[in-house]
């Protein structure tokens, strides 16, 4: 995100003390020489060695074989008081160039200074210009230029006045404006001052260097400015650079600081370049970067090599297609040998935003530390790929404002470059993962791990909008899914424990394997795989499924076991199949088998049924209670009064049917499409059958029977076709109740068929209403209103069996 606020501070670093320094170098190499050698020589000379022409004169210094410097003056007078005055002065300064060691020649420099008048006060050790002065310098040479190379150059031309040299004090100073030019910049200043001792030059006020660098406007100012001839370092106060340029390249770009340094080698080009007190990049859109510290190390051909910004370093952008911003205690750039931004490190709680435009996507990071790699395409600086570490953080929100949030230890990111813009191309995280997926509706789905791999939806165009494709957890996996309930009201809240997890962004489907375990408040289900529906929190799990809860979560455990199970959560309904065998259901001595096992939550209500209509392919058994005393029937029962046993143990209830629908709001159980009963007290067979359980109040005051499909049988009523089969008798009728505490059977049949019982030794029984029970061989039978009204005929017979 801060690769063009590295780019241009860069460029004020390197090009806007460019001139200055240039400038500062060669006037003091030259005039301090200069003015030195005026006052100890000069007067010696105009009363010896002067040779005069018509009223002008020459002087040449020679040091060694080599012309130091040549003096031309039109006129020169001596006063009586000492001072002397030389008019329409012109003086040639030779400076020894790089590798050249003769007094003239290929490699030696040349610098020219001239004015009208200067006066030399021998006595006083001063000397003065009277008016203006112009110096002509050359330029010191480039790095990487041939040794014996002249510049081409123009020079750089030095304008100013009132320049006085004090010799005791070592001192040249002017209050006057100094004005310098050169290759097409422009540079001004308000006074300065010189010392020889300390080889300090200082310009006192309102420094401002202007002109083209590269074909573009620049504008350096600075309230004040001092060069250490000794450290070769400049320093700026209050400096300000601006450069404008077409919008292709930001426009205007202005660089601030209250305290600039630049450190220079030998040839005059800058080697470090520092500011202090806060540093600001300012471009024309409003984008900004600060920091109190900024440095630039720079390479002998004028490049960046590395930029370090330091104390809190805060970021912000705007164009046409993106918003940001960004901040962290400290940011390291390396450059590459052609000067561009290659690798940017940022430390200390980095914080990172972008918004992309038009797409209206979101990206937001947050880590201790941030790496970033930068590749440059087509002259413009692109992110390549990123590194976060140390509680590294990345938010992601696309155009359908999905949000998504990656969480690691360290989050490595690739870009994609397409349109002169990057976008995320995939994310790897490792240590501690974490992805969070949130809707428009605010479902919330999470899950962790110990590896994370993100990847994103290839674009079409450059609009990129960050949408993920895949998302593979592995490791330790724990996702939940938390869904708003409509109205309010506590959150909905599932749980899933795997060892892998992947998420399909076309689908928005999650698939989770190895040991799968999903937790609800109602119970918890195990199973090899499971394929989660983000949108909707529909699940299919298959593999050895086994699932075990508590209808409400209160009451005893339900267990069911099957090779396949669906989750619907809009009606929340769970389906258990099975393939090779049934699905299994079982709590305490209850259980059903079925090819389809459906859970309605909502409804309390469990529909057990066959594949393709299969006849009983469903089979359930039930508890039957005990009998708590004895019944009527037992107190008549010869075999009962014989035996002294009267009550009856808790037994089971066998039910074979094609379909079976147990509510738990009326404590029943209904059985459809053929039906056989199966008790300690006979076997019944109908088209259909309903098995009442004890009422909840009564399953409660028994903790081993409560709960859903809790409780014991405590009649069955069959219809239709009805047969019972018991030890020596059958039984035939339209419609049977069985009660399991007392074990009386209840049959009637039709006018036209009456019900009967059949015994293979003592025949058969009829009437219009048989009871019986299978421990004796007892018989009630009611014939109904044949007389008159509410008159009934109930005939008893008593068949004894042999035994």
């Amino acid at each position: 995100m801060m690769r063009v606020g590295v780019e241009r501070l860069r460029r004020w670093l390197l090009a806007g003390a460019s001139l200055l320094v240039v400038v500062i170098v060669s006037f003091l190499t030259y005039g301090h020489h200069l003015r030195h050698r005026l006052l100890t020589d000069l007067p010696r000379k105009l009363g010896a060695d002067i040779r005069q022409e018509t009223n002008s004169f020459t002087w040449s210094q020679t040091v060694k074989g080599r012309t130091v410097f040549t003096l031309h003056a039109a006129k020169a007078i001596q006063h009586k008081d000492g001072k002397y005055t030389l008019r329409d002065v012109g003086i040639t300064v030779y400076g020894k160039g790089e590798g050249a060691d003769q007094a003239q020649g290929p490699g030696s420099r040349v610098d020219k200074i001239y004015g009208k008048e200067f006066e030399l006060d021998q006595a006083a050790g001063i000397v003065r210009a009277m008016g203006e002065v112009n110096l002509d310098l050359e330029a010191p040479p480039k790095a990487g230029d041939a040794p014996n190379a002249k510049d081409a150059a123009e020079p750089i031309h030095v304008k100013t006045s009132g320049l006085v040299y004090l010799q005791k004090l070592g001192v040249a100073a002017t209050d006057n404006e100094i004005d310098f030019d050169y290759n097409g910049l422009t540079g001004h200043a308000t006074g300065a001052d010189y010392n020889a001792d300390t080889g300090v030059l200082a310009l006192h006020s309102a420094v401002k260097v202007s002109g083209l660098e590269h074909g573009q406007p620049v504008l350096l100012t600075a309230s004040h400015a001092e060069l250490n001839r000794a450290t070769r370092r400049v320093v700026m106060e209050q400096a300000k650079y601006v450069l404008v340029s077409d919008q292709s390249k930001g426009g205007r770009q202005t660089v601030e600081a209250k305290h600039a340094t630049a450190d220079l080698r030998k040839d005059g080009s800058a080697e470090r370049l520092l500011g202090e007190g806060g540093v600001v990049v300012t471009s024309e859109d409003g984008s900004q970067m600060a920091a109190p510290r900024g440095e630039v190390l720079v390479s002998e051909d004028n490049k960046p090599q590395s930029l370090k910004m330091q104390g809190g370093v805060r970021y912000s952008s705007k164009d046409d297609t993106r918003q940001a911003a960004g901040e962290a205690a400290e940011m390291r750039v390396a450059f590459d040998g052609h000067g561009h931004a290659q690798r940017v490190v940022l430390t200390d709680s980095v914080h990172m935003t972008e918004r992309l435009l038009p797409a209206n996507g979101e990206r937001e990071l947050t880590a201790k530390m941030v790496e970033l790699a930068l590749a440059d395409v087509g002259g413009k600086t692109l992110l390549k790929d990123a590194k976060a570490s140390g509680g590294a953080r990345l938010r992601v929100v696309d155009a359908a404002q999905k949000a998504s949030t990656m969480r690691a230890e360290v989050l490595t990111a690739q870009f994609v470059q397409q349109g002169g813009q990057s976008r995320l191309g995939s994310v790897h995280g490792d240590g501690a993962t974490a992805l969070e997926q949130r809707d428009a509706s605010g479902t919330v789905q999470t899950s962790s791990g110990d590896v994370l791999d993100v990847s994103f939806r290839k674009a079409a165009t450059s609009d990129a909008k960050d949408e993920i494709e895949t998302g593979a957890q592995q490791g330790h996996v724990v996702a939940t899914r938390v869904a708003p309930v409509k109205g309010g009201g506590k959150p909905e809240t599932d749980k899933v424990l795997a060892e892998k997890a992947v998420y399909d962004g076309a689908t928005q489907k999650t698939t989770l394997t190895g040991a799968v375990e999903m937790e609800s408040p109602e119970g918890t289900l195990w199973s090899s795989r499971v394929v989660m529906e983000q949108k909707s929190g529909d699940a299919v799990a298959d593999g050895t499924v086994k699932a075990s809860y508590r209808q409400g979560g209160q009451g005893e455990m339900v267990h069911v076991l099957a090779d396949r199970a669906e989750l619907k959560k809009a009606n929340d309904t769970a389906i258990f199949y099975g393939t090779g065998k049934a699905a299994r259901l079982w709590q305490n001595g209850s259980q059903i088998e079925a090819p389809v096992l459906e859970f309605e939550q909502k409804a309390r209500r469990l529909t057990a049924r066959g594949n393709n209509g299969a006849a009983m392919a469903v089979r359930t058994v039930m508890v039957s209670a005990g009998e708590a005393k004895p019944s009527e029937a037992a107190k008549t029962s010869e075999s009962a009064k014989a035996s002294g046993d009267a009550l009856r143990k808790p037994s089971v209830v066998r039910i074979g049917s094609r379909e079976m629908v147990y509510s738990d709001e009326s404590r029943t159980a209904q059985f459809t499409g053929g039906v056989k009963v199966e008790s300690a007290d006979g076997v019944m067979r109908g088209q259909q059958a309903t098995a009442y359980l004890q009422a909840a109040t009564a399953a409660k005051a028994g903790a081993a029977n409560a709960g859903f499909l809790g409780g014991s049988v405590e009649k069955v009523a069959v219809s239709g076709a009805i047969e019972i089969d018991q030890m020596g008798r059958r039984a035939v009728g339209d419609r049977l109740v069985y009660t399991t505490a007392d074990g009386v059977f209840l049959l009637t049949g039709t006018d036209a068929q009456p019900p009967k019982v059949m015994d293979a030794s003592r025949g058969t029984v009829t009437g219009r209403e048989l009871r019986f029970r299978e421990q004796d061989a007892s018989v009630v039978i009611s014939n109904g209103d044949e007389g008159g009204a509410g008159q009934r005929v109930h005939t008893e017979t008593r068949v004894k069996r042999e035994r």
